[in-house]
């Protein structure tokens, strides 16, 4: 069976791109199954991880007249509006956008047929203009995500941490 990502791609191509997946996995240890009692192996969970947690793909069209480049999230047609939303929650989207590049929202499904139909959601920054908190570059970008890790106190502050060691 082909996946939605599979479809996308060879979409893309048949179009003129030079496509690549920029989805990653990662491994963890299955903390919910036991390690083997004659080796010890450990059982692993397998996952996928997008691009800034948002992109499947990276497609290019090479051309001296035209050039594009379109990062793009594949789904299947029932998750569409769910991944349209991750998108729009996402400060790297925005911050793609305002490089240039394009965001495309590619979803399968089959029709009464069995055919496999595409539909292109084309997400633009209109999207994003409710989302006045968004960065507009990536200084702002990394100081948000520095603050995420690490709370701002005033000079001199210190954390209660008497709560933790009684």
């Amino acid at each position: 069976m082909t996946s939605p990502q599979q479809r996308t791609r060879d979409n893309l191509t048949l179009a003129g791109y030079l496509v690549g997946t920029v989805e990653g996995r990662k491994r963890f240890p299955d903390r919910k199954k036991v390690p083997c009692r004659a080796c010890g192996h450990i059982p692993l969970i397998e996952i996928s991880v997008d691009l800034w947690n948002i992109f499947d793909i990276v497609a290019i069209r090479p051309s001296l007249e035209f050039r594009e480049i379109i990062f793009v999230q594949t789904t299947s047609r029932t998750n569409h509006s769910t991944r349209r939303n991750k998108i729009l929650g996402s400060m790297e989207a925005k911050l793609v956008l305002l490089s240039g590049a394009r965001i495309l929202l590619q979803s399968w499904g089959q029709n009464e047929k069995g055919r496999w139909e595409v539909r292109d959601e084309w997400i633009t920054l209109k999207d994003f203009e409710s989302a006045h908190h968004y960065p507009e570059t990536v200084a702002e970008l990394m100081e948000i995500r520095r603050k995420e890790k690490k709370p701002d106190l005033p000079a001199g502050s210190t954390l209660p941490l008497g709560d933790c060691f009684g």
